[in-house]
């Protein structure tokens, strides 16, 4: 009986310090982002496509994967099980998608430009039970 308090207890060690790591390294990350979508607030976005062909522009793209850790992988379970939302699944993607626009606005800041058009996004799920979520990002830079 002893054996199995001790087994739990190591298993609820261990799942509290990676849960406390993965928060950490999530929370610094989104720091990073607002930091950088700050610096780059300049280069303006927008999904409509060319009006006229008086612009000169350049196929930009950008692409990341990010994944969630276990606990909100048990989290999400445990939400799938009940049916509903799955939030936790939801912060990964929404940080896959500030992240790759991200990426994005700093290839159009490397051709010179200030404004991206024909902004396309596309998610796709990978690994075998949605681990990892893969947003790619393009449109055309546009100096103005």
């Amino acid at each position: 009986m002893d054996a199995l308090f001790f087994k739990i207890g190591i298993f609820v060690i261990l799942f509290c310090i990676g849960w406390g790591f993965g928060r950490h390294i999530e929370r610094k990350h989104l720091k990073e982002l607002d930091e950088k979508e700050q610096r780059l607030a300049y280069i303006t976005v927008d999904n409509s496509r060319f009006k006229t062909s008086a612009y000169a522009g350049q196929l930009i793209s950008s692409n990341v994967v990010i994944s969630h850790d276990y606990f909100k992988y048990v989290i999400a379970s445990i939400q799938n099980f009940f049916g509903g939302r799955l939030t936790t699944y939801e912060a990964v993607v929404d940080r896959a998608r500030r992240e790759a626009l991200v990426r994005l606005k700093l290839e159009a800041e490397k051709v010179g430009a200030k404004h991206i058009m024909g902004l396309r996004l596309s998610t796709t799920e990978l690994g075998m039970q949605g681990g990892m979520v893969e947003v790619f990002a393009y449109g055309t830079a546009v100096q103005q």
